[in-house]
């Protein structure tokens, strides 16, 4: 378009008064701010255009850290930490950010160092939404394999209607992963006078799990007054054949006759639960919030294991394990805007009861009765280039089974530190001192048998442990690239970690609080837009070094791994690639445990209201594999999980979203809880 004219530019309305007719111009910001506590990141309107939900506009933006799984969209963060989903605040579930259109999304917020408000999560991705309007939207999606002996399935739907002050809404999300692993076992038994080697050649065994999630959302409004939020949600998991079943052939060195083993896992749980969520805004910038979580967790879990030679059966083993668990979680949030900050505060607590019956060989009521409470206050403020965020907590852990009590208090004070010497250099330091709960699975004197030479079993002497966790993070920005570098050190004091103990002929697997564990990394992100927002590539090369000291053991391990990503549209195409070189391995106590091996490529069509990606999962490798270690002065084990069906896989995904009507404003609540932990200590091998 030529340039306008100073006469086209300048002209006198009707008053005299000067009046400037200036063309349509087109703002360029920068896409990523840093906040000191936070990223805040500004999607550009193609990036906007071209996804077709949150998740996908989350895989678009490459976030240091943070990897999506283009395919399914599973979200997780280096160091297998839980990732954290909220919108407006609200901590939501995987199928709300799939459902939320991308139209909706103003900005996201990316807490990579989260504070006490967000609990254990190692990484917060925050959603900021436009006002909701009047009117309704359905929106969903469907994600399936091609391929012959795999079922991959992946299906959701949802939808939103407003009307007057008031909101309703609903989705549901139904997965099912079905196939075959092979597992083999090299395994070794170090007795005090002999030892024994025990190896396994597994043949192709079935897995069978399904997950159905459902939610359904009511709330009143009156703006910048108050928030009423009704949510009730539902979750089946359902597995008939687990990942851990296996059948395989056992040699063993004492014997000359191999022993033919099934191990056979079958589980259910469900789970409703009611969220009663209220918001009262009061003046001088102030907001109250409270919110009231009820959960009901049904769970049942059978598993069989036999061990037969020439036919006849000399070990089978049972357990059949019901369990019912009572949670109640209530929390209230106050928060001030004051002219050089924000102070919050908060009080939550959490009261279960849970009743677990556990029948094989012998039967066993456990009865645990958990409390866990924590205050906290928390303030954020500015001076000049420099931003600070404090937060002391004070928390309360209570437990109780049978005549075994125990009452543990702590302080938790976080730091951090930022400063922008200039608008395109951020430097910050963060350090968080944490107390860490055992898992109530843990926390019982239940002993479940794995196999003829092992057991595992529960330890009711548990402790709190402490945990230092420091980072510093640098980022510079400038025109088409990034780099954005990290470095951190966690040392847990006392963590609770497995150990291996040899008792009248059996080898127990129990958990202790073992002197120490420590994890140093250090990965930077290059990212660079060669042509616009139509091609973004991010490489990120890393390294851990990982050291585990206890009671009688010290083991230490490095990895160095490197990420690809690379995203590119064109019009309506879309193209995505992939790949996490070598498989992201992670190391706690005496086992190193393997992640996923993702090489990934896809493409697609999207317009306004659809999209549809076709694309194959690890394309280049026939046999897909995960090879697993513990090292047990006692039991050393290797294990070698392959299979041929998770390989070349070509998968479809569709999208699609449909508005209607007209629309109006809304609040969203600023805080969800949820309990998903059904207590239950299980006795599969690993």
């Amino acid at each position: 378009m030529a340039s306008p004219s100073y006469a086209q530019l300048i002209a006198k309305d009707s008053t005299g008064i000067m009046a400037i007719a200036l063309d349509e111009v087109t703002i360029q910001a920068r896409s990523v701010i840093e906040k000191g506590d936070r990223k805040v990141i500004l999607p550009t309107q193609n990036q906007l255009k071209m996804s077709s939900s949150g998740i996908d506009l989350l895989g678009k933006l490459q976030l240091p850290r943070i990897t999506v799984d283009i395919m399914s969209g599973e979200i997780t963060t280096s160091g297998n930490g839980e990732v954290q989903l909220r919108i407006n605040g609200v901590q939501v579930t995987y199928t709300e950010i799939s459902s939320l259109s991308p139209e909706d999304i103003l900005r996201i917020e990316y807490h990579d160092t989260p504070g006490a408000r967000y609990g254990n999560a190692a990484a917060v991705i925050d959603y900021i939404t436009k006002n909701k309007k009047m009117g309704g939207s359905i929106s969903g999606g469907a994600i399936h394999s091609l391929s012959s002996n795999r079922t991959s399935i992946d299906d959701m739907i949802s939808g939103r209607y407003n009307y007057g002050k008031s909101e309703i809404s609903a989705n549901v999300r139904y997965i099912q992963r079905k196939g075959d692993w092979t597992r083999e076992y090299d395994e070794h038994f170090i007795f005090p006078d002999k030892e024994l080697h025990r190896l396994e050649t597994g043949e192709p065994t079935l897995f069978n799990k399904k997950l159905l999630t459902s939610n359904l959302n009511y709330s009143l409004q009156e703006k910048g007054k108050y928030l009423f939020n009704a949510q009730f949600r539902y979750t089946l998991q359902d597995n008939p054949a687990g990942y851990e079943d296996r059948k395989s052939k056992l040699y063993t060195s004492d014997s000359d006759i191999p022993v033919s083993i099934y191990d056979h896992t079958k589980e259910r749980n469900h789970l409703p639960s009611l969220d009663l969520y209220y918001q009262q805004n009061l003046k001088n910038d102030q907001r109250l919030i409270f919110n009231l979580v009820g959960t009901y967790i049904k769970s049942s879990n059978t598993r069989i294991y036999q061990e037969k030679q020439e036919g006849i059966a000399n070990t089978e083993l049972y357990s059949d394990i019901a369990g019912k668990k009572y949670s109640l979680i209530a929390e209230g949030i106050y928060e001030k805007k004051l002219e050089q900050g924000t102070l919050t505060g908060g009080l939550r607590h959490m009261q279960s009861y849970t009743d677990n019956r556990y029948e094989g060989e012998d039967v066993m009521d456990v009865l645990l009765k958990q409390a866990e409470s924590y205050a906290y206050a928390e303030y954020k403020g500015k001076i000049q280039n420099w931003g600070y965020m404090a937060n002391l907590s004070f928390n309360r852990f209570y437990y109780s089974q049978r005549d075994n009590h125990s009452e543990r208090y702590g302080l938790q004070p976080s730091l951090l530190v930022s400063y922008n010497p200039v608008d395109n250099l951020h430097f910050r330091y963060h350090i968080n001192l944490k107390n860490n709960a055992p898992s109530i699975a843990y926390l019982n004197d239940v002993e479940q048998r794995i196999d003829i030479l092992q057991t595992r079993r529960g330890n009711p002497d548990l402790k709190l442990f402490r945990s230092t966790i420091q980072d510093f993070n640098a980022v510079f920005s400038t025109g088409i690239c990034s780099i954005d570098a990290l470095v951190s050190y966690a040392y847990e004091k006392n963590p609770i970690m497995e150990s291996v103990i040899y008792e009248e002929g059996m080898f127990i697997r129990t958990y202790e609080n073992q002197k120490s564990f420590q994890h140093l990394a250090a990965e930077i992100t290059f990212k660079i837009k060669p042509w616009k927002d139509h091609i973004s590539l991010s490489v990120t090369p890393g390294i851990n070094r990982y050291i585990s000291t206890g009671n009688n053991y010290l083991h230490t391990y490095t990895l160095k791994e490197l990420r690809i990503n690379l995203d590119a549209s064109y019009k309506n195409w879309l193209l995505s690639f992939m790949t996490i070189t070598p498989p992201n391995r992670y190391v706690y106590g005496e086992q190193l445990l393997k992640g996923d091996l993702m090489h990934t490529l896809m493409i697609g069509y999207k317009q306004p209201a659809w999209a549809i990606m076709a694309g194959i999962h690890n394309p280049f490798m026939k046999t897909y594999r995960s090879e697993n270690e513990n090292w047990s002065a006692l039991n050393p084990v290797k294990s070698d999980i392959h299979s041929t069906n998770m390989s070349n896989t070509i998968v479809v995904k569709l999208n699609f979203n449909l508005n209607f009507g007209r629309q109006y404003k809304s609040t969203n609540k600023r805080i969800q809880n949820m309990d998903t932990d059904s207590g239950i200590l299980q006795g599969t091998k690993k």
